[in-house]
């Protein structure tokens, strides 16, 4: 769970994207608003600059390219709460070749990004957590509750039928948003 500032500062590190990115060796900024990529995809490296052509802090950022694969787009930071942020993006790809267009039609794009915006949420989230201590719960005579002979705890004094409903809400969550 993000704040829309931590969320928008992460994203505009833009050295830092081959650290969730999957395809993306390097990113380099060149100018005020202009950013070098070097991204390898399947067999081949590909070379492209950008620029930012608005930018509005905690808000939006949108690009397009100068050279290299065309396409442009935009990333979107909502708020839905306090530390909860909806980042969405859009990319509009221009294929040129065989080989994208078929990658265009296949969706390849579609499902790098959405795997590249999981890995941002994991990579923002898990840097904010360095900063947060585990200290295990206590049980009853004082002992860690997850100390114990062959007993498996995940640390919480719920009950099993409280985990189970738990565990029912979240697949009903998952459910309704892949509608």
């Amino acid at each position: 769970m993000l704040s829309v500032e931590v969320a928008y500062k992460a994203w505009t590190q833009f050295d830092k994207f081959p650290n969730f990115m999957h395809r993306v060796q390097s990113v380099e900024k060149t100018g005020n608003d202009e950013v070098q990529w070097e991204e390898k995809i399947w067999f081949s490296k590909r070379q492209w600059k950008g620029k930012i052509t608005e930018r509005r802090k905690n808000d939006r950022i949108v690009w397009k390219t100068t050279s290299g694969t065309q396409h442009s787009g935009i990333v979107s930071f909502h708020k839905i709460g306090d530390n909860l942020t909806r980042v969405m993006v859009t990319v509009d790809f221009h294929p040129s070749g065989m080989i994208e267009k078929m990658a265009s039609g296949l969706r390849f794009v579609k499902r790098a990004v959405e795997a590249d915006l999981a890995r941002f949420k994991t990579y923002v989230e898990m840097k904010d957590a360095k900063s947060l201590q585990y200290s295990p719960e206590k049980g009853e005579d004082g002992d860690d509750a997850s100390s114990g002979s062959g007993s498996r705890s995940n640390g919480s004094s719920k009950s099993s039928s409280d985990r189970e409903k738990e565990r029912k809400q979240r697949a009903e969550k998952r459910k309704q948003r892949r509608s």
